[in-house]
């Protein structure tokens, strides 16, 4: 248990012993030199209880953030230079896919906002529909050939790190959309 949680031993065991004294485990012999460990009933029901205040949690960030992303959306496309009428495409690029972008991509049917490409570091699998870009194919405001006009971080982490790392693309700050 203790190299599949990557801890020590002694940690490990001192965890399994306050499970057991709070009667969330039971300690059974299957030989002289062996234990088994049996979830009790009451084991069961913190487990649902945590289960449940994670999911609670979850399902209130997200709320959080869709209202966020929203309102950040209904700005950047209100504050737009031109009139509207022309009829210009507003494109933008997402920094990062992770969760909160994905909650983006899906705020996003709601606006006139156009995704033209996704940019992360770390992430090379398709978000959605579309290639996901290292920073490295980033030059001003183009992204593999293709121009775009906003730059939206789709992140709440560390701002002074993601503001390095914008920087670093050659993005105009005025160009950027912090969430």
């Amino acid at each position: 248990m203790a190299k599949k949680l990557g801890i020590a031993l002694g940690l490990t065991n001192l965890l399994v012993k306050r499970l057991v004294r709070k009667g969330w485990v039971r300690v059974i012999h299957i030989k002289p030199n062996r234990v088994g460990y049996l979830i009790t009933p009451a084991g069961i029901a913190e487990k649902t209880r945590m289960s449940r205040a994670y999911f609670e949690s979850s399902l209130q960030f997200y709320k959080q953030t869709r209202d966020r992303i929203q309102q950040q959306f209904s700005a950047l496309s209100a504050d737009w230079p031109g009139d509207g009428a022309t009829g210009t495409p507003k494109r933008i690029v997402f920094y990062g896919a992770g969760e909160v972008a994905e909650i983006g991509y899906v705020c996003l049917a709601e606006t006139d906002l156009q995704l033209v490409g996704v940019v992360d570091g770390t992430r090379t699998k398709r978000f959605f529909n579309l290639s996901v870009c290292s920073p490295e194919q980033v030059d001003g405001l183009v992204l593999n050939g293709q121009p775009f006009d906003r730059l939206v971080v789709m992140s709440f982490g560390n701002t002074d790190a993601l503001r390095a790392e914008v920087l670093a693309l050659r993005v105009s700050l005025d160009r950027v959309v912090w969430l």
